[in-house]
C-alpha cells in the first residue's frame, strides 16, 4: 500500500507533494508520483518541466518513492484511478488552485477522482507551501 500523488510541475502540485511526503511519514508508507502531461493545447508546460520540478523536490525526500508517467491516452482522472487501484492506495493527495469556490467548480480530472476513488482523497492548495506541513 502507498500513497498517491498526482503531479504536473505547478505551484498546486508541489504544494500536494509536499502533503504527500508528510503524510508517507507519518503512515510509514511509501509515495507513488504520477506525473501527468498538461492536456491542455495552450499550455506550454512539458511533461519534462513537471519532471524537472519534481526532482529538485525529490533530492532531499526522506521517504521511499516512486515515479511513473501517466499514459497520453486517458485523462488524468482515469490514470489516477487506474494506478491507485493498481497500487491498492491508502490515500490520494491532490492540489486543487486556490478559488475554485468563487466559481463552484474544481475541475473535471479532481471532481471524478473525488467521487470515484476507492480510498480517502487529500487535497491542497499552494498555500502549503508557506506553512510547515
Amino acid at each position: 500500500m502507498s500513497v498517491l500523488l498526482s503531479y504536473h510541475g505547478n505551484d498546486e502540485s508541489n504544494a500536494a507533494l509536499k502533503a504527500a511526503i508528510a503524510m508517507t511519514e507519518l503512515m510509514k508508507t511509501s509515495l507513488v508520483i504520477l506525473v501527468a502531461t498538461p492536456m491542455n493545447a495552450d499550455d506550454e508546460r512539458t511533461e519534462m518541466d513537471a519532471q524537472e520540478r519534481l526532482w529538485a523536490f525529490l533530492e532531499s525526500a526522506p521517504v521511499p518513492f516512486h515515479v511513473r508517467n501517466a499514459p497520453v491516452d486517458r485523462t488524468i482522472a482515469e490514470s489516477v484511478l487506474d494506478t491507485a487501484r493498481q497500487i491498492d492506495a491508502e490515500l490520494i493527495v491532490l492540489g486543487l488552485r486556490i478559488g475554485g469556490s468563487r466559481v463552484t467548480s474544481i475541475g473535471q480530472n479532481a471532481s471524478k477522482i473525488l467521487l470515484d476513488a476507492g480510498c480517502p482523497v487529500l487535497t491542497t492548495t499552494e498555500f502549503v507551501l508557506e506553512a510547515d506541513v
